[in-house]
């Protein structure tokens, strides 16, 4: 998409599409590839940058209609990158985010599977869709992580590595105590969060010499007494930066036959012309995930994101938030 250009859906059906499939709609907004035409940031990635925002910083307080003191506002996030956005407060104080079923133990996260998905993913898959109450509402710690498709998606896989990571800790480390089993999956999965967030995010963000820096000689400029704190130039202006990386529409699903471009599905990120209704032709939250527009994996969100598996990180990786 480039400045200006005509966004009329109504006059060109095919218009979310098209952004993404015709090379004539971005002469002059290349895509960000490689020497070898690989893409240097997928699209994904803006959307796990919101979410990490969404982890670090949460003000409930604030107003656009009146001016505030950055001194006085306060964080309601823990900025440590330890998914609070996520765990909430725990199984004990947010019992309403845990699967109280016996097998769940009130220790695995609440996922709801989309009736008859299987039908139309490829290899019979099951989708999922974050937890909601009567009303929609997403049953998650952090509401806006529900703003759009994409990004409750990601939490939603987020939700089911941790109920993974649970499966994994009684199986292979021996864990049965709820607790116990809860306390080491949670810091599994913080690990592989930070170490996504260090080996990926950051480098293909801010480059691989930077991060290499302050890996090797620490920070230069950011300095904090008595707890770490997000200066209000970062949470206001810097990381704001990621808005811009929001593109008009987005393949959200490859369909049951993911070579045949009518299997695809596309839609513009926000139509603000539809009206609001149980399924709006957009990616708007908000929503019970429908067949056609639900993703069903991390991988196919976060692109070109590489994991390490849980063996080597409990190895070798240690919990690591390169911003502090």
């Amino acid at each position: 998409m480039d400045a200006k250009d005509d966004m009329d859906i109504a006059a060109n059906p095919n218009l979310a599409r098209d952004l993404i499939t015709n090379p004539a709609l971005s002469i002059n907004n290349p895509d960000n590839a490689d020497s070898a035409g690989k893409p240097v940031l997928t699209a994904g990635m803006t959307f796990l940058g919101q979410f990490l925002d969404h982890d670090m910083t949460f003000d409930p307080t604030s107003s656009l209609e009146r001016q505030s003191d950055p001194e006085s506002i306060q964080n309601f996030r823990n900025p440590l990158l330890e998914l609070d956005s996520m765990y909430g407060s725990g199984p004990n104080a947010s019992p309403h985010l845990y699967d109280q079923s016996a097998d769940g133990q009130g220790i695995k996260f609440l996922v709801e599977a989309i009736p008859d998905s299987s039908a139309v993913s490829v290899g019979g898959f099951a989708r999922f869709d974050l937890p909601r109450n009567g009303q929609n509402t997403a049953l998650i710690g952090d509401p806006r992580n529900d703003e759009n498709l994409i990004v409750s998606q990601l939490h939603m896989s987020m939700l089911k590595f941790h109920n993974a990571v649970v499966d994994y800790v009684k199986s292979e480390l021996g864990l049965m105590n709820p607790g116990e089993v809860f306390t080491e999956a949670q810091r599994l999965v913080r690990w592989h969060y930070q170490w996504i967030i260090v080996h990926e995010f950051l480098e293909k963000t801010v480059g691989q010499p930077l991060v290499d820096d302050i890996l090797t000689n620490g920070r230069k400029f950011y300095k904090w007494r008595n707890q770490p704190f997000i200066p209000a130039e970062f949470a206001g202006a810097v990381y704001r930066f990621g808005h811009s990386q929001v593109r008009p529409s987005y393949r959200s699903n490859f369909g049951p036959v993911p070579a045949d471009i009518n299997s695809q599905v596309f839609k513009l990120i926000f139509n603000d012309s539809l009206p609001d209704g149980l399924d709006p032709n957009d990616l708007r939250g908000g929503k019970r995930a429908q067949l056609v527009s639900s993703i069903g994996k991390l991988s196919s969100i976060l692109g070109m994101v590489r994991y390490e598996p849980i063996r080597r990180l409990t190895q070798s990786c240690q919990p690591c938030c390169l911003i502090w």
